[in-house]
Order: C-alpha cells, then structure tokens, then sequence
C-alpha cells in the first residue's frame, strides 16, 4: 500500500497563513509516502513568493515530486519568461520539471504542460507537445508491469462536469489515448481551483465519461479505467465557486486507487462529505464488459 497526498496551488503570495501552517502539521503529522506537488507554488514568480514556497517544503518530513504551473514563470519581465522561464523554479523548487518517482508499487510521471507564449491573449492555458507525449508513452513503457501508473500535469486533462467546454491542456485527448495505451490509472492536476473527477473512457466504447460529483468526496480507480483527478487550491486565498481549501489524500493498494478530499474547515482539514455510490473505475457496469486490467 501506498499512501499519497495531491496538493495544487499553493500560490506563496497570495496565501492564507492558518492554512499553510494548517497543512504542513498535517502532512507531518500522518505524513504520507509521497506528496505530489502539481504546480503553481508562487503568484508571480518572485523570489520572496519562491522562498516561501521552499520554505514550506523544506518543512515537509515526507519525500516530494513536483511539476510547475504558468503562474511560476515571469508574468510581466518578458525577456525571462521567453528566454529563461524556469529559472527561478529550478533554482528554488527541483533542477527537473518533468521528473519520475518509481518504487515498488507506484510510478509517477510528470509532465510541463506551461507554455511561455501562445497566438492568443491568455497565456496561461497549458499544451503538452507530441514530443512530451512521446517522451512519455517512452517512459511509461520502461516501467515494470506491477506498478500502479500516475501522470501528473498543471493544467487540466478532462473538462469539469459543470462545463463540457471548459479549456483543457492543448492535446488532452492524444495525450489520454497515450497514457491509456500504457496502463495509467490516474491523472492528477489543478490549475482551477476546483476538485472533481472524471473518467477517461476509451473513445471505442461509444460512451460519454462517467463523472463524479463536485460535492463527493471520494473517488476510486483501478482496471482498465483512467480517472482524471483535479485539486482545488491548497492553501490559496484566490478560491472559486465557493469551494474551501483542499487537497486530495489517495492510498493505492492492490491496484486500486481511492481518492479522498480533505477540506479546510477553518481550524483543520478533514474528510469532504462521502456520496455513498462511489463511482469506483473497476466495477462491471451494465452493458459492458468488465475491463481487463494490468
């Protein structure tokens, strides 16, 4: 078994004190066996914000992968959001942005979906880019067979079941075709401030993804299913549709994954209300085969 804490923009200038303290003593206090960092630690890429952010992770007792968000590369200094980006990053939070954590029963594989600029007014929309996608069907396939598959990337992979429109990481479909092929079991990600889950059917089943609910605070995933998972912001007072701080706790065991959100009351984190139907990714639905899992 493994146990894993998601945790998504942290925004470090832009936070609210009670709640990072809040979440360092609880990561510390049952620490898990990874935390997943998956971008945006800073507002605008300063390096008091960056200090900050190293700060709290150096405060952290378990071990850390991580991925950058579009908010930590320059906003306003062009010259070093075009020609040195993730300066400041690889100075304060990892040398890699797309690194790999691999032991014996999970594999985590990151990937850079920020761009520095794009043919359009908002440059915060992600892209992952065919090379990417490539380098990690690679990856992926270097793996060892056992071990339960994770991607994680900054910007969204499937769209939230409020908004089938929504904008998602450039690509998103090649790229869940890809990590389908090879077995992945889940996508974790942020960017919107906001937690929900879907899974990625398999374009041949004719079907459109099962989704779970906002408002449920548990999700599983397993077999042949990927599901998409998103984590609203951590510890950011920037929050959107009335969502609280969060971040997600995922124990994979026996090739299953269940995902569970825990909210910021306003003195602790705890369990999000649990929808008794649980929409769980290796469950046979009717009409449909039971899917064949790795």
């Amino acid at each position: 078994m493994r146990r894993i804490a998601h945790i998504s923009d942290l925004h470090f200038g832009r936070t609210d004190t009670a709640v990072v303290e809040g979440l360092a003593d609880e990561l510390n206090r049952d620490p898990p066996d990874l935390i997943v960092a998956s971008g945006d630690f800073t507002m605008r890429a300063r390096r008091k914000e960056y200090a900050e952010a190293r700060a709290f992770l150096d405060g952290l007792t378990a071990p850390w992968i991580a991925v950058p968000g579009n908010h930590d590369i320059a906003y306003f200094k062009l010259f070093t959001r075009f020609f040195h980006p993730f300066g400041r990053y690889r100075r304060f939070i990892a040398r890699d942005t797309e690194p790999t954590f691999l032991d014996d029963e999970i594999a985590v594989v990151c990937l850079n979906t920020v761009r520095t600029w794009a043919p359009e007014t908002d440059w915060s929309q992600g892209k992952i880019t065919r090379a990417q996608i490539a380098r990690t069907e690679e990856r992926l396939a270097a793996l060892p067979d056992h071990v339960f598959r994770i991607v994680v990337g900054h910007h969204p992979f499937m769209p939230p079941p409020w908004d089938a429109e929504a904008r998602l990481v450039g690509r998103a479909d090649e790229a869940l075709d890809a990590f389908r092929r090879h077995g992945v079991g889940l996508t974790l990600a942020g960017h919107l401030h906001r937690h929900y889950a879907r899974f990625a059917e398999a374009p041949e089943t004719g079907t459109e993804p099962d989704t779970v609910a906002v408002d449920r605070g548990r999700a599983q995933a397993g077999g042949a299913r990927l599901l998409a998972v998103q984590a609203g912001s951590a510890t950011s007072t920037r929050l959107r549709g009335n969502e609280p701080n969060a971040y997600n706790r995922i124990v994979v065991e026996d090739g299953r994954a269940t995902v569970t959100v825990r909210i910021w009351t306003g003195e602790a984190f705890e369990d999000a209300r649990v929808d008794d139907s649980v929409p769980d990714a290796t469950e046979e639905r009717a009409g449909e085969p039971e899917p064949a899992g790795r």
